[in-house]
């Protein structure tokens, strides 16, 4: 059906004085004596639509009836409509029926009934899909060339004219034609209060209200259309119909790409030409848009237009926004009053405010509907200034026309020719949108900042949280006598730094590691506190190391991190030197007060923190590091305290981190761990940070942070600023006025003491940024310009920098002359050391000014900035990937920022830092990241998954893009490693073990990949051990031992050859030997977490020889270190653990099994076989050993089945069942399962650590069940076997301890004395 809104579209751009409309005619009346009414389809403010029968055809039509006829204007228009379509044939366009007025003389016109809905409503929901956009923009282009060629413009091109006939886009079928003209026009048909078109679909011809409107403003209006069916967004949006105009003369709408990823870029340039500003650039027609069309082949193929290149700005200079005042006027008309009349009067109003506002600098602009903007730039001045004059300005209109509805906002805008349009334009238009829904328009609106800019110099009231009533201007009279360029003392802060001392103080006498952290909003004073702090340190008898790393903005999160930066800071690193340089400094200071046999690993560990890489050749430490995110992590750790350790030696040390809330995870974690590790040296930590450093790290040093809330500056401490400033003889009034209004905020009484300087001065601190940008305003514009230019890099920048982005603008000397004068203006300071060498180094002194600065820089150039920057960065060698991805982003040169964004998320899982790495991950996925790159993102995301256990999403990200990472290379290879890992874990591993052992076995490891290979292999004959594939095995330890003579450390050959020996050969000696052999191989390579999972194997290997205390001492040891660490090893040592206290003979150790198991189970991830199945047969074993065997007995069958693919653990758990069995009586179920595993074990040829119990429970189940001569050939073999296995022991000792205190060797021998007597030794 046809729906209101369709039909009475039009109501949607005609308004009226409102009138009571008539009854609607009731169902069954007829019309004109043939369209008999049916039903109300929808009603709107002109008319109503009733679904209709032609007495003459018997079809279903549509009846349009007017209420009333208001004006002659609105009677023409409707009888023009009806003309109109009567020439239109197309199926395309609305069939006309008939037209006419009815018995009580209302007019009406009759149309064809459809069946459907409007666009309007479809795009609602989302939008559409290219296809059916491009099949939509075709049809309507078919009806408007039907149109077009017939001299007729629709004017009114909208979602709700777009009826989409069944729903199908590709049918689509225009309706009113209520403003339609015929291009050379017989009348003009308007209204004084009505405009032609629909707020953000009209053609910037329309907006200027041009009396011709040609064919191409159909494609315009088309064009908006397109671009909402593929964004869902219409591309002009603003809160008031007068903002909406502003943007469609003076703005671009945002790139289709922001909106939507992924459309063709043919979209672009479809949407480019006919959106183009001027008509004569726009496609001419209808016809031009089909011809345009059809030479496409498809979306995709779609040409960039020229014009695509050329809207880029090839520079940055004279680019930027400036800070506005907007008043919009807007006059109420009677609706009475002549076209021509109205518009005549609309251009006197025009040229009147403009003389009455020009002593102002106003500049006034009349717009289509008739409302006047009026804009102020003062060229001097501070913000209070400018919003003193627009408020009077307003205040003027007001007095002279106090029947305008007067709104004024200030903000930030971009000066197009005639109007502005960017925030100041936008707040303005919701203020006008309030004003009208007031009944009493004879006010001044005005928006928050305004007012508070205005200070007690005008009398206003607040009406909302972000409007106010002006209501009149006040005399004032304030005077001071100007000081710039005194120091700025540090007052009001002297329980702050007594604090600070005596936790210093405190920190060397004990002498205790102290951490203190000064937490307060950005212009508080934090860095005031710091410097202050050190400048007294100064002064100290005994000397303070000061170590010093400040966050940014454009570093958060940085790759090496706030600690890498504040250490190269130290060191006296720049950029721009040779790596060796670089090396050389850095080893000169770490070493300074190491002794020698610890100076060399230090300084190389801690180059990998300061992204200064030291060759590894010489350093199988370092190699095996780098192959071991987690393993790097410790070893910088380490690294970090033993150089921290040896410097408190010397004297005390602070470490002062400013900014801590632009840090990294890896600077917090260090330094938490050098806070814990130097409990007992003289270390300080000072971390300044805004409030938010809580909620981006809520465990911030626990163990021993001290907070420092800092508070606003008191009324004494700002009185007393203000006059040290200014002098004693600034009178008291305006030391009171500047004391309350900075509200304690140190840096907004800073600017409040520069304006009082020139006799001005009132603002709220929600002002700041007003305050701080409009004085910035008031710059030279080639200072205004660097500094803009400076603020693109954050809050530190570099004048070579800043040369790059104003290229054609500022020369070498003007350049730095601009940059002296901001140094001495204290909006700038110097940096005695530089990032890179032989650039000069500046900081903003304020990150609210670099803010301000920030906010001046229009969107567009911003883009343009960042990718410059980026560029510049990435010559001069900017070490840090995370700094050059942001730039880029923020450039819009999205696979460069990809690259560097993967980048960095390698280097930080290099540091063990899995958290940063994701987020980098992500960023690189946010920009878009094709080919190679999506494939290493992809397969980071799968490694940091497989270390944070979540093994189901390493198969579904790793599995894929395993072939396209290319075999050996490091990710790779921990990609490959995972994967073992992962499906031994799911209890597939045997389906894919021929693969992956083809793969890894095959593949040559990149140079410095050759680490993450080796444990890559080591998980690989784990796996094997585990699913009991011997010669599998064996083919995995001769590789392993190639890498051993190739180089690589034996640490992974010993374990793997050790978990083979201890779970598959009689040598169970050997094992342990091997095991401790690996833990020392480990160790000295510094790889203590590598050390460890192989001491639970040296456990496992001790409790098998009869030592359970010893073993289970040993895996307790590894447990402790790990708490907190990645779970993985923790959770494979737990179930080892509870597997050697389940075969203890202490009921503590049971006890302690079993609490342990079940919540392991209750732990368990679904998926997670291994680690289920293994809990499940400690429970078969202590339930058992209990007396409760049918509980035993469905853990045991629980276990056989989840270790059904880890077939030397099957053993253990198929024991367990048959003594469950045979506990019950159920002799033959028992023998039936012993002698399956028996088969088993001999189809494996394994004597391991379960044979000789497996071997026992046939034992038991033949007795049992009296087949003697069974009983004892099993017998006979159990006992060979524990005799094999004893006879590995080198100690008699130890070899008479393994035969009598392991359960099933004991069980074993004393059932051979039973039937044969005493056995030979």
């Amino acid at each position: 059906m046809v729906r209101r809104d369709s039909i009475m579209a039009a109501d949607c751009t005609v308004t009226f004085p409102p009138r009571v409309p008539p009854p609607p005619p009731p169902s069954g009346t007829v019309i004109a004596g043939r369209f008999r009414i049916k039903d109300l389809a929808g009603r709107g403010g002109m008319g109503s639509v009733f679904r209709t029968t032609d007495l003459y055809t018997g079809r279903t039509v549509a009846l349009k009836l007017l209420h009333t006829v208001s004006s002659p204007e609105v009677s023409y228009r409707f009888s023009r409509e009806a003309t109109l379509l009567a020439e239109l044939h197309h199926p395309g366009i609305v069939s006309y029926v008939a037209h006419g007025t009815s018995e009580e003389g209302q007019p009406f016109l009759v149309m064809e009934w459809l069946e459907g809905e409007d666009l309007a409503r479809r795009l609602k929901h989302q939008p559409l899909e290219p296809s059916e956009s491009l099949a939509l923009v075709r049809r309507a282009a078919e009806a408007l060339s039907t149109a077009h060629r017939q001299g007729i413009v629709h004017r009114d091109i909208k979602p709700s004219n777009l009826f989409l006939r069944g729903g199908r886009p590709e049918d689509v079928v225009l309706l009113d034609f209520g403003l339609a003209r015929h291009v050379v026009p017989t009348l003009r048909v308007t209204g004084s209060n009505m405009v032609l078109g629909t707020p953000g679909y009209m053609a910037p011809e329309q907006v200027f209200g041009q009396s011709e409107i040609p064919p191409s403003a159909d494609i315009f209006s088309l064009g908006c259309v397109l671009y909402e069916c593929l964004t869902g967004q219409q591309p002009f949006v603003a809160p008031h119909f007068t903002a909406v105009l502003a943007k469609i003369l003076y703005t671009e709408p945002k790139p289709l790409h922001e909106l939507r990823a992924g459309l063709p870029p043919g979209f672009q340039a479809l949407v480019d030409r006919m959106l183009a500003k001027v008509p004569q650039r726009r496609l001419v027609d209808a016809t031009c848009l089909l011809d345009s069309l059809s030479t496409l082949e498809s979306v995709s193929n779609m040409p960039l237009p020229r014009s695509a290149e050329e809207v880029r700005p090839s520079h940055f200079a004279e680019a930027e926004q400036q800070f506005v005042s907007v008043l919009l006027v807007s006059f109420p008309v009677p609706a009475t009053r002549a076209p021509e009349e109205e518009r005549a009067r609309g251009h006197a109003l025009r040229d009147s405010m403009q003389t009455a506002l020009a002593p102002y600098g106003a500049r006034v602009e009349l717009l289509a509907d008739g409302s006047l903007v009026v804009t102020l730039v003062p060229e001097r001045g501070a913000a209070t200034d400018q919003a003193a004059l627009a408020a009077r300005c307003a205040l003027i209109l007001k007095e002279r026309w106090p029947e305008a509805a007067v709104v004024l906002a200030t903000g930030l805008g971009v000066l197009d020719e005639h109007l502005p349009v960017g925030e100041a334009m936008d707040k303005a238009g919701r203020l006008l949108r309030q004003i009208e829904e007031v009944t009493a328009s004879s006010i001044v609106l005005m928006d928050e900042v305004t007012a508070g800019l205005l200070g007690a110099g005008f009398q206003f009231s607040r009406t909302s949280p972000d409007a106010f009533v002006l209501q009149g201007e006040q005399l004032r009279v304030d005077t001071a006598r100007p000081l710039l360029g005194k120091p700025t003392p540090c007052v009001g802060r002297e329980q702050e730094l007594a604090l600070l001392e005596f936790t210093l103080s405190s920190c060397i006498e004990e002498p205790a590691a102290q951490a203190l952290l000064v937490t307060a909003p950005p212009g508080v004073g934090k860095s005031r506190l710091r410097h202050e702090f050190l400048r007294r340190l100064e002064r100290r008898e005994q000397p303070v190391q000061v170590i010093l790393g400040r966050g940014d903005p454009m570093s958060a999160g940085a790759s090496h991190g706030l600690l890498g930066q504040a250490l190269r800071l130290f060191c006296g690193i720049v950029e721009g030197e040779e790596l060796a340089s670089h090396r050389t400094r850095l080893a000169q200071r770490v070493s300074r007060h190491l002794p020698a046999s610890e100076a060399r690993e230090t300084v190389e560990f801690l180059g990998e923190l300061c992204a200064i890489p030291f060759p590894e050749e010489a350093s199988p430490r370092l190699r095996a590091a780098r192959g071991d995110p987690r393993l790097m992590s410790a070893q910088v750790g380490r690294a970090l305290v033993t150089f921290l350790r040896a410097e408190c030696a010397h004297q005390p040390v602070l470490l002062v981190l400013e900014d801590l809330h632009w840090s990294d995870a890896l600077t917090i974690k260090l330094v938490d761990e050098a806070l814990c590790d130097l409990a007992e040296q003289p270390f300080m930590v000072l971390a300044l940070a805004r409030p938010e450093v809580k909620s981006a790290f809520p465990s911030l040093w626990k163990r021993c942070l001290q907070e420092l809330p800092l508070k606003g500056l008191s009324r004494k401490a700002s009185a007393r600023l203000v006059r040290e400033v200014l002098g004693s003889q600034v009178p008291e009034s305006v030391v009171q006025k500047a004391v309350e209004q900075s509200d304690g905020n140190a840096l907004f009484l800073e600017e409040l003491i520069r304006m009082l300087a020139e006799g001005r001065g009132e603002a709220p601190p929600e002002t700041v940024l007003a305050v701080l940008q409009a004085r910035l305003m008031r710059m030279e514009p080639g200072v205004r310009q660097t500094l803009l230019a400076a603020s693109i890099f954050g809050g530190t920048f570099w004048v070579g920098g800043v040369r790059e982005l104003l290229v054609r603008q500022n020369s070498g000397e003007l350049l730095e002359e601009h940059v002296r004068w901001l140094v001495e203006q204290e909006v700038i300071e110097p940096q005695p050391d530089s990032h890179f060498h032989a650039e000069a180094q500046y900081r903003f002194r304020h990150a609210l000014v670099r803010d301000a600065a920030y906010g001046l820089v229009p969107d567009g150039h911003r883009t343009l900035g960042h990718w410059l920057a980026a560029d510049w960065l990435e010559r001069m060698g900017e070490p840090d990937p995370v700094v050059l991805a942001t730039h880029y982003q923020r450039g819009e040169q999205l696979a460069r920022a990809a690259q560097f964004y993967l980048q960095a998320a390698e280097r930080l899982l290099g540091h063990n830092d899995l958290q940063g790495a994701m987020g980098c991950v992500d960023s690189a996925l946010a920009c878009g990241a094709q080919g190679r790159a999506l494939v290493r993102a992809r397969a980071l995301q799968a490694v940091v998954a497989f270390w944070m256990y979540d093994f189901s999403k390493l198969l579904v990200l790793g599995g894929p893009e395993l072939e396209e990472l290319g075999a050996g290379s490091r990710l790779w290879c921990w990609v490959m490693g995972g994967l073992v890992v992962t499906h031994l874990y799911s209890g597939d591993v045997r389906e894919h073990s021929a693969w992956l052992s083809q793969r890894l076995l095959s593949a040559t490891p990149e140079p410095e990949a050759i680490s993450a290979y080796d444990w890559a292999v080591a998980c690989l004959g784990l796996a094997h051990v585990l699913s009991g594939s011997r010669w599998e095995v064996r083919a995995v330890l001769d590789r392993l031992w190639e890498l051993v003579a190739g180089g690589m450390g034996p640490g992974w050959a010993r374990y793997i050859q050790a978990f083979f020996h201890h779970h598959f050969e009689a040598r169970p000696w050997l094992a342990l030997v091997q095991a401790e052999q690996g833990m020392r191989d480990f160790r000295e390579l510094g790889m203590e977490r590598d050390a460890l999972t192989v001491q639970t194997l040296s456990g496992m290997a001790l409790a098998a020889l009869g030592d359970v205390p010893g073993g289970v001492e040993r895996i307790r040891e590894v447990l402790a270190p790990q708490q907190g660490g990645a779970p993985l090893p923790n959770d494979a040592t737990q179930n080892f653990l509870c597997q050697v206290l389940a075969d203890s003979p202490e009921p503590q150790h049971r006890q302690e099994a079993q609490t342990q198991a079940r919540e392991g189970l209750a732990g368990a991830e679904n998926g997670h076989f291994f680690r289920q199945g293994m809990m499940h047969a400690v429970l078969a074993k202590v339930m058992t050993e209990w007396g409760a065997p049918r509980e035993a007995e469905l853990h045991a069958r629980q276990a056989c089945e989840l270790l059904a693919t880890s077939q030397t653990e099957l053993i253990h758990a198929r024991a367990y069942l048959s003594a469950t069995l045979l506990a019950q009586g159920r002799v033959e179920e028992a023998r039936q399962e012993a002698a399956r595993g028996v088969q088993e074990l001999e189809q494996m040829g394994n004597s391991g650590v379960y044979a000789v119990a497996m071997r026992l429970a046939l034992v038991e189940a033949c007795f049992a069940q009296g087949d003697v001569n069974a009983g004892e050939a099993a017998l006979r073999e159990a006992l060979h076997c524990a005799r094999t296995r004893a006879s590995d022991i080198p100690d008699p000792s130890l070899r008479e301890r393994f035969l009598r205190q392991v359960p099933e060797n004991a069980r074993t021998l004393e059932l051979a004395r039973q039937r044969w007597g005493e056995l030979p030794g």
